[in-house]
């Protein structure tokens, strides 16, 4: 597990692939640090003690923020999300002292936890706040964070239309199973912050494997299924250059929402169909097949993408092939011209037109810098 995690946190890629490279860093963290300070080990290794303490504070806010990321993957780091780590920091430097204090005083920490039988409630010599309330903090953020993760999941499939949700069903599923497991675990950490699990010697128990059961699906499915850590498909392959501005007029706010409605189904018969990889498509079938005209689907194109109808199309072939070479080998194989007639260009010079005038280079720059990533 840690070494999927320093893989991810050191490979090039999405914001959300580092940050469960992270995650999993730290879970990794605690089931070696676990080892060695459980079945009476932490007697024998007392240089360990409480050094997991900070850890708490941090892996909660790294996981909503990789459930965050990777159903925003377009988005970037919020100068906002670095308050996040404030009780992290506060903490491990309050630890620090301790860390790298006496051994003595470590003795005497396990001493007392063994004494008063709890990590929770015992009177700690190390900590600033007494240690039940600290106890209470971290479950406290920990239950408001995978609250917040496995709401924002919900938001997300609620949101998606039905052909964006089938693009990113199994992301959706994984991220909501994660999600639903990593809550399960904060109510675990709670039922023993209040007793109800009692204290066992610090042993490892069947309520700690039961809650690294979301770090043990994430590695599975880094193992099944790498590709769904590039993050949510969006319900278009384009890049939308339109800005959602406000309409001034009534009028302007029924042309809009006009639009936008052609658009959503324009989207989705693009992305169910792929009507776009047959190279013979005219825009009086795609219309057809929408129940409007012609000119309404060319104006409805170039209000809310600034493309014309036909550099539309064309960016759904670009696109498409993209994420064939992103996730299929042989498709990395193939000649520009086999791409342009897999793709429904028809032809290489169509290929090369279409990306000189939409991403302004060529072919051979523009997807060897896909391979490349």
């Amino acid at each position: 597990m840690g070494l999927f995690g320093l893989h991810l946190l050191f490979r090039k890629g999405i914001l959300a692939s580092k940050l469960l490279g992270l995650y999993l860093c730290l879970i990794c963290f605690r089931i070696v640090t676990s080892y060695f300070t459980t079945n009476g080990r932490l007697l024998e290794f007392p240089e360990l003690a409480l050094i997991q303490s900070p850890c708490h504070f941090l892996i909660a806010p790294v996981h909503f923020l990789f459930v965050f990321y990777i159903l925003n993957p377009q988005k970037k780091f919020s100068k906002f999300f670095w308050l996040l780590f404030i009780p992290f920091i506060l903490h491990l430097a309050e630890m620090i002292p301790f860390y790298f204090g006496p051994l003595e005083n470590k003795i005497q920490e396990i001493q007392l936890i063994m004494k008063h039988k709890s990590l929770v409630n015992y009177p700690s010599q190390v900590n600033h706040l007494p240690t039940l309330v600290l106890s209470l903090l971290k479950v406290g953020l920990s239950f408001i964070y995978a609250f917040l993760s496995l709401g924002w999941v919900l938001y997300s499939i609620k949101r998606s239309s039905k052909a964006m949700y089938l693009k990113n069903k199994w992301l959706l599923n994984w991220i909501l199973i994660e999600s639903s497991l990593g809550l399960a675990s904060v109510v675990l950490s709670i039922l023993y912050a209040l007793g109800v699990i009692g204290f066992n010697n610090l042993r490892f128990s069947y309520a700690d494997t039961l809650m690294l059961m979301g770090s043990f699906v994430n590695l599975g499915v880094i193992v099944i299924r790498p590709a769904l850590l590039n993050g949510t498909t969006f319900q278009s392959l384009v890049n939308r250059i339109y800005e959602n501005k406000k309409p001034n007029t009534a009028n302007d706010q029924k042309l809009s929402a006009k639009y936008e409605s052609i658009a959503k189904q324009l989207e989705e018969l693009f992305l169910v169909n792929k009507p776009f990889l047959d190279s013979s498509l005219r825009i009086e079938s795609v219309a057809q097949s929408l129940g409007i005209s012609t000119r309404d689907l060319s104006n409805a194109v170039q209000f809310m993408y600034k493309f014309s109808y036909p550099d539309f199309v064309s960016s759904w072939r670009i696109n498409y092939i993209q994420e064939q070479l992103k996730y299929s080998a042989v498709w990395r194989e193939y000649s520009q011209d086999v791409l342009a007639e897999l793709s429904g260009f028809g032809s290489r010079q169509g290929l090369h037109n279409a990306i000189k005038r939409i991403h302004q280079t060529t072919p051979a720059q523009f997807f060897s810098a896909t391979k490349a990533n």
